[in-house]
């Protein structure tokens, strides 16, 4: 094992203290601008929002930027351009609720002086991931990023890893993929991906479909100072 591969949101950051305030913000902001106020409730449930609470694999909770966009726009002609200039026009309130999951940057630091890469693998968008990178001070821990707008792929498609294997020369069986939904526990699954499984996020335990281990958080990575799949390591 060479590299651990981290999905963002709800396995490092912590899902609620931002997406969940941000889609209610931009359900809110989205019906207003386009005086659709009798839809609130429909755009929220398209996102995965009910009762202000984020649902399990809903398009927000683990589709890229793309996907969230069409949804906008299935209720509203340029909702989708709408949904991307509000993304963009509120980074520093995206920025301002990042949260680490309690033990997350603890975890980073033991697997990095452990030799491990630590790699996050998500569906946001490259700029996204590299703001929470910056916010959260974690520039020195993070070796590299596969990010949601990288390729036309996106998890758990096995391709949205292919650029990343190909530069660090690393084959599937170097890496392990730990995250909080089945678009993570189910990733590579038919090339013999390891996953791990957190419920950290926005699931359930039978949400995480594919999971070759399910563990609490993060930190359960770590036992007696070493990680835990370390006798796969080569």
């Amino acid at each position: 094992m060479k590299a651990i591969l981290f999905d963002k949101d709800g396995t490092l950051l912590n899902y609620e203290k931002v997406w969940t305030p941000f889609a209610i913000k931009s359900v809110e902001a989205f019906t207003e601008h386009f005086n659709i106020h009798s839809q609130k409730e429909n755009v929220a449930r398209a996102l995965g929002l009910v009762n202000n609470k984020m649902q399990s694999d809903s398009v927000a909770a683990s589709g890229t930027g793309t996907d969230i966009h069409e949804e906008y726009e299935k209720f509203a002609r340029g909702g989708g351009e709408w949904a991307q200039a509000f993304y963009e026009e509120n980074l520093d309130f995206i920025a301002e609720h990042m949260e680490l999951i309690d033990g997350s940057r603890e975890v980073l630091t033991i697997l990095k002086s452990l030799g491990y890469k630590n790699v996050i693998v998500t569906s946001d968008s490259r700029k996204g991931t590299e703001l929470f990178i910056k916010q959260l001070e974690l520039t020195d821990l993070i070796d590299d990023i596969v990010a949601g707008d990288d390729t036309e792929y996106q998890k758990p498609d096995i391709r949205v890893l292919y650029p990343f294997l190909n530069r660090h020369n690393y084959e599937v069986d170097d890496v392990v993929m730990v995250g909080d939904n089945n678009a993570d526990t189910l990733l590579g699954k038919d090339e013999g991906l390891y996953t791990i499984g957190v419920l950290s996020g926005t699931s359930k335990k039978e949400h995480l479909k594919g999971a070759d281990l399910i563990v609490d958080s993060v930190t359960d990575l770590i036992d007696g100072g070493e990680f835990i799949l370390n006798d796969k390591r080569k």
